[in-house]
């Protein structure tokens, strides 16, 4: 068991054993062996493992002073108590003062334990003491953070429980009372018990980055500093037993004050924080109230930078006091015996002040089981085999290479194979990449090694999975950076020795990529109607989906027409024939309410007019059906192609554009602007072109028909902020549409309406169009950006 990371006996047995005593003073019967009537539990083969990874219990963590065995009959009434108290020399074995003969023969029994309680051994020997009291028994400890640390008040051990099971036997997953005396054998009643604490472990690992160094002695003696860390909103109360964690939800909380000590390991580039706190949740609370953070103070020297982030060339600056604070879990809940490691790293001044921390980012969390399997003492054969990640979905950002984020644990050696590389078209059509060089190892794709195939420029990558030749470590992932405007995704699978595998998928974005979103129906939000009667027409797509009856104002699928009125033409009728309401195209305007229809295996779709019958009678309510005889748009794309611009360019500047009164501002410096992140409307939204001798008579309602256009896409979202683009923003659209392997022909005429006037597409000369296509900046849930 050398090789164990995770494997230790129960108090450290080789130092620590047991002997017994109990309120009634009977003989205690001490050692390894009973007399044939006894009651042994076994602990040596209770095991306490952490971390499948790299974290160990030592110390406190292992250590126990006294144990409390309760043994309670099935209803829940207390039968025995006695505390257990450490001597040397013991073997793991605690033979009870009770005899199995005190038991009823053939009934079961609850046997607990519970380990470092700082109750009072006269709490749990109250003779009206029973299960239920000990199920809502709580323990306060106010320095739960620095346990074994030589702190004042602050505890030596840990809190641990356990329920015992049969000896031999695998503990079960769901806790049971046991038979103590089968009424027939004359032999000794052997249990086994595995304790779990209940505290959570954190660690906490901070790099230095690039540009700072971690120094606590400054450049001479006058300099005062404080390096230390606390935990803000510190869970510091528990309850004794496990309560499916609706203690963590009441868990009392405080700030302790900044300490240094040995749970802040420093080095110039590195520095581990360790802490421990009770079970907790935030999920649905305050975070400024509730959240869980390490607060710590860093001194250190800064390389002065720009804005640009590019160092000045001035002298290093010593800070003795930069103050950071880092959220502990990003499930935002602590668990009883589980560890929390997080890893971040500092490459910017922190905050003076210890009142304004500075949060970090680009953190990494990993969550360990500190149980995962029984481990006997000396069991060689029973060596565990796992394999653990600390992350099962990573991205990389305009980056070829990532030989820090993704971290393993084994039991063995790993390898890693490439199982799939693909990207998803603009047809929303999965593309896989294919090996350009068979001849090659399967790990590496598209580097030409004497092949003289040449493939797509677009695909040719070379793609690399390196674990490091160790048990634990690093995986480097290398991809050269999609050029074809695409997020490029890679499957993988590590696997160890014994036959373990994990599967990875890697997202890998380029500086300027396009995704897409599936548009279901259009409209416009001033598309409403009311009939000579006083009701409302309703004519959304939603109808066909068979949601209840919309109250107050519908929308129709009414088109609208240019006129100096900017007035639209409902084209509504009242049938008394079938009793209905025919809505339909009608007039010579520019848009109407399309649909869509069908989609094709090859994400190709059947786009029509939206045009509804409402039918009602005298015993029936109003339905709504779809009507068949439609015409057909003659478009094919709904996709709404989403945008996303990390570097900005000479030809435009990179910033969300000014909006005046809903609308895109006409300004000249507007015009320049291209937003980072911003969506165009499907075919949903194609408009037959328009003119009128008053050309800003005709940019207004242009720039009105944005404001007031709706697109709903297929999973239900509304998205109802659209906007006229910016001219650079239209030159970008042409220069990435057709261009990229992820962005159709969207803007197919040769001009089109920008808030500053009509955009020509580059190589037309004689341009006679005057189109609309909107688009929307897209910073919010609705696009998951």
């Amino acid at each position: 068991m050398k090789q164990l990371l995770y494997h230790i006996v129960f108090c450290c047995l080789a130092a620590v054993g047991f002997t017994a005593c109990d309120k009634y003073d009977t003989l205690h019967v001490t050692g390894v062996g009973g007399d044939g009537n006894s009651i042994i539990l076994d602990l040596a083969s209770a095991s306490l493992p952490v971390s499948r990874a790299t974290v160990q219990a030592t110390g406190a963590e292992v250590t126990v002073s006294h144990l409390d065995v309760l043994i309670f009959e099935e209803n829940g009434n207390k039968k025995w108590h006695e505390r257990v108290s450490g001597s040397a020399g013991g073997s793991g074995k605690i033979t009870l003062a009770a005899k199995r003969s005190d038991f009823v023969p053939n009934e079961a029994y609850w046997v607990y334990l519970i380990a470092n309680s700082t109750a009072e051994v006269d709490v749990f020997d109250a003779e009206d003491f029973d299960l239920i009291q000990l199920r809502g028994m709580t323990q306060e400890d106010e320095r739960i953070h620095v346990t074994g640390l030589d702190v004042t008040d602050a505890p030596k051990t840990f809190l641990m429980d356990g329920i015992a099971y049969p000896k031999g036997e695998s503990e079960p997953e769901t806790a049971a009372a046991i038979e103590l005396n089968n009424g027939e054998r004359a032999d000794d009643t052997e249990l086994q018990v595995t304790l779990r604490r209940a505290a959570a472990k954190i660690v906490v690992k901070i790099s230095s980055g690039e540009h700072v160094t971690f120094d606590n002695n400054g450049p001479d003696a006058t300099i005062t500093t404080n390096p230390g860390y606390y935990l803000r909103n510190m869970p510091y109360s528990t309850s004794v037993l496990p309560s499916n964690n609706m203690d963590a939800e009441t868990a009392k909380l405080r700030t302790p004050d900044l300490l240094g000590g040995n749970y802040f390991d420093w080095t110039p580039d590195l520095i581990t924080v360790t802490a421990y706190a009770y079970a907790h949740t935030w999920v649905n609370a305050s975070t400024l109230e509730k959240e869980v953070r390490l607060i710590v103070n860093i001194p250190m020297y800064n390389t002065p930078r720009d804005a640009a982030g590019k160092p000045t060339g001035k002298a290093q600056e010593y800070l003795p006091s930069s103050y950071y604070q880092i959220p502990v879990s990003k499930s935002k809940m602590l668990n009883r015996n589980t560890c929390y490691e997080v890893t971040v790293t500092v490459d910017a001044p922190g905050g003076s002040d210890p009142s304004e921390p500075v949060p970090l980012t680009g953190i990494v969390y990993s969550v360990y089981d500190w149980e995962n399997k029984q481990v006997n003492v000396g069991g060689e054969d029973e060596r565990p085999a796992y394999l653990t990640l600390n992350e099962y979905e990573i991205e990389m950002h305009n980056m070829d290479d990532d030989n820090t984020t993704l971290e393993f644990a084994s039991s063995s050696a790993v390898t890693a194979t490439i199982d799939r590389v693909y990207y998803i078209d603009k047809f929303g059509q999965e593309k896989d990449l294919e090996i350009i060089n068979e001849r090659q190892e399967p790990d590496v794709w598209g580097e030409n090694t004497g092949s003289s195939y040449q493939p797509n420029w677009k695909n040719e990558c070379t793609i690399r999975i390196t674990p490091d030749k160790n048990i634990t470590g690093k995986i480097d992932v290398y991809g050269t950076v999609p050029g074809n405007n695409a997020v490029r995704y890679i499957e993988f699978t590590v696997k160890n020795e014994e036959g373990i595998k994990r599967q990875v998928k890697v997202a890998q974005y380029p500086l300027t990529y396009i995704t897409n979103v599936e548009g279901y129906y259009s409209y416009r939000d001033d598309f409403v109607s009311t009939a000579s009667d006083g009701t409302r027409g309703v004519t959304t797509w939603e109808r066909l989906a068979g949601k209840a009856i919309n109250k107050g104002q519908q929308y129709s699928s009414a088109q609208v027409p240019y006129n100096n009125d900017n007035a639209w033409i409902c084209g509504c009728s009242w049938s008394t024939s079938n009793n209905r309401w025919n809505y339909s195209k009608n007039g010579t305007g520019f848009f109407s309410s399309k649909v869509v229809v069908s989609v094709d295996d090859d994400g190709l779709s059947d786009i029509e007019y939206a045009r509804w019958r409402e039918t009602r009678s005298r015993y029936q309510p109003y339905t709504y059906t779809y009507n068949e005889s439609t015409a057909s748009v003659g478009l094919n794309n709904h996709r709404m192609y989403h945008v996303t611009i990390t570097a900005t360019s000479s030809e435009y500047t990179l910033g969300r554009p000014r909006i005046t009164d809903g609308k895109t501002d006409p300004g000249a410096d507007n015009a320049v602007l291209v937003s980072p992140s911003f969506m165009l409307a499907s075919q949903l939204g194609a408009v037959v072109g328009i003119s009128n001798e008053n050309a800003q008579d005709e940019l207004d309602a242009v720039a009105d028909h944005c404001k007031q256009y709706v697109e709903v896409a297929r999973d239900g979202t509304v998205y109802d902020d659209w906007r006229l683009p910016t001219r650079e923003e239209i030159n970008i659209i042409y220069k990435y549409q057709n261009a990229s392997d992820v962005m159709d022909e969207v803007l197919a005429g040769d001009r089109y309406w920008s808030a500053s006037g009509l955009v020509t597409k580059p190589g037309v000369s004689s341009p006679s169009d005057r189109a609309i296509r909107c688009i929307r900046d897209a910073y919010d849930k609705k696009t998951g950006k």
